[in-house]
């Protein structure tokens, strides 16, 4: 386990033979040995997805097969010593809407039939996996707000509520897995203020890319997006005491054009790394999607550690061994930046960003590249 002033350190699991279409196998072999190499890496958890059709073919019915690999999952990862957050609704994942083919006419977040629906499966999912000793948590959806979009602010609150409350079933923290958006608008439909307070792990999605900071500061600056949106959170209301959990952070080769890829995710771990109070970072992904599944979008197929054939990437090796390392530092090494001021009558966005990029650039002097001598 890391010293108290380090977070965990994990990945979001994708199997590497058939992504969570693994659910409709019955292979926990495969389960064992990508479990096995992760840990091997140095990580001590994993984020998984319950492929929300295959666990709820009917609105009115769970399968108990999926369950049951499910609770085969947590025992191969507790094999390996690797804890497990189980995350319930998948109805956006790896680029896809993945939501049953029964809510194709009703709005999942508003219609009552299909809130009920969802909070069945959150329920029996959270019944299914309570007191397993692998569990650590309970996440009950995966990014819920980029489906809601047609919902005003603080319109899926209410929502969000409904399924962190049948998740508390399992005796276990909960969060629900929001984007970046609530963190930098004030017109996200599950706000901020309601995730620092309703959560017990207070979440954060970093992505370079998709919040805009690439485009924005460029390459050089934007490798501090986790560390300013895990800071945005910490001083939210309603997240004091609690771990704030960067549950995805991740970069492809194809955004970068002047910095390997290599030395960004080194860099973009080490700043997240050193946030205060911070709870856990959880790479996305362990695996690349294979090539025989076709349709996802290109960028989904090269953001593993690991590549299609198990083989460990650059990447995979550069911050398996930054793990490492900082998991060798002595207690009381982390850096300590002062906490964020939330600037008053605005949103945190980028436009409020930009001053805090400029000075984590001039904290991280030159680049990795050179510091390192590679």
């Amino acid at each position: 386990m890391p010293h108290s002033d380090l977070p965990r350190f994990g990945v979001n699991y994708l199997p590497r033979e058939n992504w969570w279409y693994a659910w409709a196998e019955d292979d926990d072999d495969a389960f064992a040995e990508d479990l096995h190499q992760i840990a091997s890496l140095g990580f001590d958890h994993v984020r998984v997805q319950c492929l929300w059709p295959l666990f709820q073919p009917n609105p009115s019915w769970v399968s108990p097969r999926a369950l049951r690999r499910l609770v085969g999952l947590l025992d191969r990862a507790a094999e390996s010593g690797l804890d497990v957050c189980v995350t319930v609704l998948d109805g956006w994942l790896s680029g896809f809407d993945f939501r049953p083919s029964w809510l194709k006419d009703v709005d999942p977040f508003t219609d009552a039939a299909a809130v009920g629906a969802a909070e069945l499966l959150v329920g029996a999912v959270s019944r299914a996996v309570e007191g397993h000793p692998a569990l650590w948590c309970v996440d009950v959806a995966n990014e819920p707000n980029v489906l809601m979009r047609h919902l005003g602010p603080g319109e899926g609150e209410a929502w969000a509520a409904r399924m962190l409350s049948a998740a508390r079933a399992a005796s276990v923290p909960v969060t629900v897995g929001v984007d970046h958006v609530p963190w930098m608008s004030d017109e996200a439909p599950i706000g901020r203020a309601f995730v620092a307070a309703a959560c017990d792990l207070v979440p954060v999605h970093a992505w370079p890319f998709f919040t805009g900071a690439l485009a924005r500061v460029g390459e050089e600056r934007a490798w501090a997006i986790p560390d300013y949106l895990a800071q945005v959170a910490r001083a939210t209301p309603g997240a004091a005491g609690k771990p704030v959990w960067i549950q995805e952070l991740g970069v492809s080769p194809l955004w970068l054009t002047d910095v390997a890829v290599e030395d960004f995710a080194e860099r973009m771990l080490r700043r997240a790394a050193a946030v205060p109070g911070l709870g856990a970072v959880t790479w996305w992904a362990s695996h690349d999607i294979s090539r025989r599944f076709t349709g996802f979008d290109e960028l989904e197929y090269g953001l593993g550690l690991i590549d299609a054939e198990g083989r460990v990437k650059p990447i995979g090796s550069r911050v398996a061994e930054v793990v490492a390392e900082l998991r060798d530092r002595p207690p009381g090494q982390a850096a300590t930046e002062p906490a964020i001021a939330l600037p008053a009558g605005r949103a945190p966005d980028l436009d409020f960003a930009e001053g805090w990029f400029a000075r984590m650039e001039a904290i991280a002097g030159p680049a990795i590249v050179q510091e390192r001598g590679r």
